[in-house]
């Protein structure tokens, strides 16, 4: 296949498959199973904003593939990929293993193309990743590529904005310039994807996650920066300002925003997440009426950074059949969520689960970590405590924790200045970050220790409040028994395999039970405690042929 730009998604560590490397639970409040597999969103806007003006454009999910295909020849796919741009995303941190070596493996097969990558850790590590890595040509700066990789492709890399680039011997920096403060232009074409999967043939390779196919859903972007400071987050006020150039925030247009809408429920009847809290930019009325017009088919899913008025949740309530809302109090202890950057207290928490249940949203998940300041070992319990007491107010709570992992984000205020906060930074280079992915035990990935906690302690906290919390589930009827002892299983071998690794013991032994509950288990348990609406993706197209093909290829 020949094509202008190829988007390449690589998963966290490159060769998972020969090594054994147990991450449990860090990746349990997302839909990507331990490998990170979840492309980037910013691929759809870049191949919709490209493909618009001509140019050819493949997104390929290799992690998604290395997952679903163990079999998967990782060289051979790339050599059978013809395009003049390589992009590969390095966004968050925890990518920094397998974007690096996929960027080496494509230089080494096309070495007249052009290898660049994007994303907030690769603009935080720019000047490292250029001086070390020759095979990576470019390094595409800031939160917004799309303009910049248009000119990058009609000019060079002379003329284009936010592109660092190799120039010979030289390193060059052109700068950030282009920070879209409003975001109409870029609305991803969600019909590119059946575009993307007929052009590559494999569904696998196609999907925007592994577990795309039995629980799929779409995304809306409607907001770029932050006006929040969450002091572990690289994508907070402060991260934005000082290393990604952006002072203002980027706004969709609630026009736009239903424009996008609507595009998703002509092909699809999944669920629909909007990324970004609307109240930001004063957005909820307008968007609710122009929502509330559609009929959708289409589960919604509504986030907020602090709990919203009942004025707003009633206009939410009338998008849809059936809406679902997120918040992510983090902790029940006023104290350590303030500290953290969440400003607000509980009663007006528990004032937004009472208006939930009167309005008849259909659910409301509460998000919770470990890991945080003020926060001691002992606090795991009130996890569970909590999530009982709000049980009580509603039915319609659910809830679910994870540890603050593998990385405190580089920008973020605790990474620039980790004791003011309380924190003790183990590690801080691109390089020790990208050899901690590679730990046996995501407790040995954490690149961080506070005051109030060891890494030996982050982990006993985060598996106990896991535990108690889906017994707690369990006890409420929100998971069944099946789903509980799958959870259970994950934490006794958590246990054990941090056991072998901290006595010296032989790690081969637990190679086939490790590969068993990252791999093949991991879907079903993320299934059994749903974090979000689920029916099959063939169940959720609307084209009766794509339908069928779609059902043919899940088997």
């Amino acid at each position: 296949m020949k094509l202008d730009v190829a988007l390449i998604h690589a998963p966290s560590v490159y060769d998972f498959r020969e090594r054994i490397v147990y991450a449990s639970i860090i990746s349990e409040v997302v839909p990507s199973l331990y490998v990170f597999d979840m492309m980037p969103y910013g691929f759809l806007t870049l191949a919709s904003y490209l493909e618009k003006r001509g140019y050819k454009v493949g997104t390929f999910n290799l992690a998604s593939k290395m997952l679903r295909d163990q079999k998967f020849d990782v060289r051979g796919f790339i050599r059978k990929i013809e395009a003049d741009i390589y992009g590969i995303d390095l966004h968050w941190l925890v990518h920094a293993h397998g974007a690096t070596e996929i960027a080496k493996i494509v230089k080494e097969l096309h070495p007249d193309s052009r290898v660049v990558l994007g994303g907030l850790s690769a603009t935080y590590f720019w000047h490292y990743i250029m001086r070390n890595y020759e095979y990576i040509d470019a390094i595409f700066l800031g939160d917004s590529a799309e303009l910049p990789l248009l000119k990058f492709l009609e000019r060079g890399p002379e003329e284009a904005p936010n592109v660092v680039w190799r120039d010979g011997d030289r390193i060059r920096n052109n700068g950030i310039s282009w920070i879209p403060e409003v975001l109409d232009d870029f609305i991803v074409d969600h019909s590119y994807m059946i575009r993307n999967f007929l052009r590559n043939r494999d569904l696998e390779v196609s999907i925007p996650f592994c577990s795309f196919m039995e629980a799929p859903i779409a995304g809306v972007v409607t907001v770029k920066g932050c006006p929040f400071d969450c002091i572990t987050c690289g994508g907070s006020r402060t991260a934005y300002k000082s290393f990604f150039s952006r002072r203002e925030l980027g706004l969709k247009s609630p026009e736009a925003i239903a424009r996008e809408v609507e595009g998703i429920a002509k092909l699809s009847t999944m669920p629909i997440f909007f990324i970004g809290d609307l109240r930001i930019g004063s957005r909820i009325e307008k968007l609710s009426s122009l929502l509330s017009r559609m009929n959708l088919e289409n589960e919604l899913i509504f986030e907020f950074f602090s709990p919203p008025s009942r004025r707003d949740l009633e206009l939410l309530r009338k998008t849809s059949h059936s809406v679902y809302l997120q918040i992510s109090p983090e902790s029940p202890v006023e104290e350590v969520r303030w500290a953290f950057g969440r400003p607000y207290d509980n009663y007006s928490l528990e004032e937004m689960i009472r208006n939930v249940d009167e309005l008849e949203f259909t659910r409301l998940d509460l998000y919770f970590m470990m890991g945080l300041p003020k926060q001691p070992l002992d606090h795991y319990y009130l996890v569970y405590e909590y999530f009982k007491r709000v049980r009580s107010i509603s039915d319609r709570v659910d809830a679910f924790v994870s540890p603050l992992a593998p990385f405190i984000d580089p920008g973020s205020r605790v990474f620039e200045s980790p004791s003011t906060f309380g924190y003790k930074l183990l590690f801080n280079s691109f390089e020790e970050h990208r050899r901690a992915l590679t730990a046996y035990h995501w407790k040995y990935s954490l690149n961080y220790e506070t005051d109030w906690m060891t890494r030996h302690d982050i982990v006993e906290a985060s598996l106990k409040a896991y535990e108690l919390l889906n017994k707690a589930k369990l006890e409420e009827g929100l998971i069944q028994e099946e789903g509980y002892e799958l959870a259970k299983r994950r934490i006794l071998l958590d246990r054990k395999v941090l056991k072998f690794v901290d006595s010296g013991m032989d790690i081969n032994k637990l190679r086939e039970a490790i590969e068993e509950l990252s791999i093949k288990l991991d879907i079903k348990v993320k299934e059994s405690l749903s974090l979000y609406p689920t029916k099959s993706l063939a169940q959720s197209i609307r084209n009766p042929l794509i339908r069928r093909l779609a059902s043919t290829l899940i088997g």
